[in-house]
């Protein structure tokens, strides 16, 4: 497929929506769980995604496409506006993307998309949570895993769950995109590790573009697969998880990796661990079946003083105010 086969494809009636909302709703609802938000039902979208042993999975956010309603992925999600525009509510913020814009999703977080026209058209790339261990960045030994990917895939600094970037005037970005669809719509060998790549051509792109400034040492590539595994387990295990445990399993000492862990998060274990288990339990506070216990119980902790006093330090209220606050 060339560009101009590409075209007449993005253009014709394959990539244009006959859903309404009512159908769109429904079917989230036969499929993924849900808890109120904002007034409305949010989606737990699952983790049980056709990857298909790939590293990403590529969607359109089709033309003429009615109100997706609020939604989470367990996945890092990259939405690129190919035409026209389109407006998300990002954590109740509106967010109005033009042609040529891009926006990269954090895990978890919660997300809607309002009406779109017959132009507009969404390209969704959804990334394995493996994705920046088994591209082709991890086999050079020369080269190092960016402090922009160690930030997109832990919770460990703040960067407002998404980041944001006008691409318009790179057409690197475009063609890049543009080679994407062609590969994932022509199947042809070898077509999924060459979208890895473009894909990472993206993000290395968006580096030069708007460098993300943190306190890691990516001139240490032992230190960086310690720091991702550290990641993984936490996000795998926040309920029980336990630094000795961690530690058998990559054969290190708890001293040395709890040295690591601090030089390069500026955190503790413990800290990141509970990091985990308050963005987990505000998700489970908008569920009102569940009681204050129940979610206590759920995220790992079962003292419920502890609790309280835990989540009042981490979001600056109790955990009933907090679900009070989520009505409005």
């Amino acid at each position: 497929m060339n560009y101009q086969d590409l075209e007449e494809f993005l253009s014709g009636p394959s990539t244009y929506n006959r859903a309404t909302s009512d159908e769109i709703r429904e079917h989230f609802q036969n499929k993924y769980e849900s808890v109120p938000y904002k007034d409305e039902q949010l989606f737990i979208f699952n983790d049980d995604r056709p990857f298909n042993s790939g590293n990403h999975l590529i969607q359109l956010h089709r033309r003429n496409m009615s109100r997706v309603p609020y939604h989470t992925y367990h996945f890092i999600v990259l939405t690129y506006v190919y035409s026209g525009t389109i407006t998300m509510l990002v954590e109740g913020q509106k967010i109005l993307l033009k042609k040529g814009d891009l926006i990269i999703l954090d895990k978890y977080v919660p997300h809607a998309v309002l009406p779109t026209s017959k132009n507009d058209l969404g390209i969704n790339i959804i990334l394995d949570n493996n994705f920046f261990e088994n591209t082709i960045i991890k086999s050079d030994k020369n080269n190092s895993l960016p402090n922009f990917m160690i930030e997109l895939m832990s919770h460990q600094y703040a960067h407002n769950h998404f980041l944001f970037f006008s691409t318009n005037n790179l057409p690197i970005i475009r063609n890049s995109i543009q080679n994407i669809l062609c590969e994932d719509l022509d199947k042809k060998k070898f077509a999924s590790a060459v979208i890895d790549n473009y894909i990472m051509i993206i993000f290395m792109t968006l580096i030069r573009l708007k460098p993300v400034e943190t306190n890691f040492d990516n001139s240490n590539l032992r230190i960086q697969k310690i720091i991702s595994a550290v990641n993984k387990y936490i996000q795998e295990n926040y309920k029980e998880g336990e630094l000795n445990k961690f530690c058998q399993q990559i054969n290190y000492s708890p001293s040395h990796i709890s040295r690591v862990i601090h030089q390069n998060t500026g955190k503790t274990f413990k800290e990141l661990i509970n990091y985990q288990r308050m963005e987990r339990a505000k998700i489970l506070l908008q569920d009102e079946t569940l009681n204050v216990n129940d979610v206590a119980e759920k995220v790992g902790i079962n003292n419920m003083t502890n609790f309280y006093r835990r989540f009042e330090e981490f979001v600056g209220m109790t955990p009933k105010k907090y679900r009070d606050e989520i009505k409005k």
